[in-house]
């Protein structure tokens, strides 16, 4: 099912009605209007909310179904043309997975925006199924709206807070190439976005398990010196690649200690925006999403943005 055959392409947003798709679908068309691109409002039917199925016929509901998921994504499309061109907006929907569905616009999406959670959510502290799904299976940039909103002082709805003066872009690094792509894409964000980049790394190591190790400048080890130089150099250059990229960009630096998803996560509470590579240099072959982003997605009280 379609509402319209254009291609997807520009900034893609699944909706479903739900609260947490109603703040994706308002950030998404805000950073549409930014980017001068086109927004996609997507909806997929799940087949296994239909009762009885796969036994019960489907061709008696499909036209109930279609309506439906037709009225769902109008008024998406309502909302969202409230901030962008109406011209700019256009819709889609069809019967089947919504994780699939997701991963199949990505294709031709620039960036793919998804709430934390949808309707089928029972906590909302946990990330839900088709938005992990989609981010870790999807062919381009993700962002997964993350926070609960702050009321608008004049309408009373609730919006999600972006980069900006106050709000810095934070961008974890290591060593992977996906940290790099992860820092370009969010130096790009923050002068967009007129945000200060705020390039973090973490020092951890496996021996830390193990330690009871307090946070400090003041390693008292060889090797805890070793890892913070390495870390201290690490930022330099990346700080050091930023600026180059974009002049006049306000670049900061920190290397912290810990457990580099929790730690992340506790600098997203003032943050606009976190952006962290989709598998860090400690993740397994194989793997879709690391233990980095993996954690952000379930934690961070801002918006993340997951790079490829």
């Amino acid at each position: 099912m379609n509402d319209q055959v254009n291609e997807v392409q520009g900034v893609v947003v699944g909706y479903d009605g739900s609260p947490s798709a109603r703040l994706a679908l308002e950030w998404a068309a805000e950073t549409a209007r930014q980017l001068g691109t086109r927004l996609t409002i997507v909806h997929s039917v799940n087949l296994s909310m239909v009762p009885a199925f796969p036994a019960v016929d489907l061709s008696h509901v499909e036209p109930m179904l279609e309506q439906a998921a037709k009225s769902l994504v109008d008024e998406g499309a309502e909302h969202a043309s409230r901030s962008l061109e109406a011209s700019l907006i256009s819709t889609q929907y069809w019967l089947g997975s919504p994780a699939g569905q997701l991963v199949d616009a990505s294709h031709d999406a620039d960036l793919l925006v998804v709430g934390s959670r949808g309707r089928g959510r029972l906590r909302s502290g946990i990330l839900g199924s088709t938005s992990y799904a989609a981010t870790a299976h999807a062919h381009c940039p993700v962002v997964v709206v993350r926070g609960h909103g702050e009321a608008d002082e004049h309408t009373d709805e609730l919006h999600v807070a972006r980069p900006g003066p106050g709000r810095p872009v934070v961008v974890g690094i290591d060593d992977s190439e996906a940290a790099q792509r992860a820092l370009d894409a969010a130096a790009a964000w923050a002068e967009r976005e007129h945000a200060m980049l705020h390039v973090v790394r973490v020092a951890h190591s496996a021996a830390m398990e193990a330690w009871t190790y307090a946070e400090t400048s003041r390693a008292s080890t060889e090797d805890t010196h070793a890892l913070r130089e390495h870390a201290e150099q690490s930022v330099a250059r990346a700080a050091e690649r930023a600026r180059a990229d974009h002049p006049g960009l306000e670049v900061t630096t920190a290397v912290l200690y810990g457990d580099p998803g929790r730690t992340l996560a506790e600098l997203a509470r003032t943050a606009g925006l976190v952006v962290v590579g989709s598998r860090g240099h400690g993740g397994f072959t194989g793997m879709l999403l690391g233990s980095v982003s993996h954690r952000l997605l379930h934690d961070a009280e801002c918006p993340v943005l997951v790079v490829r």
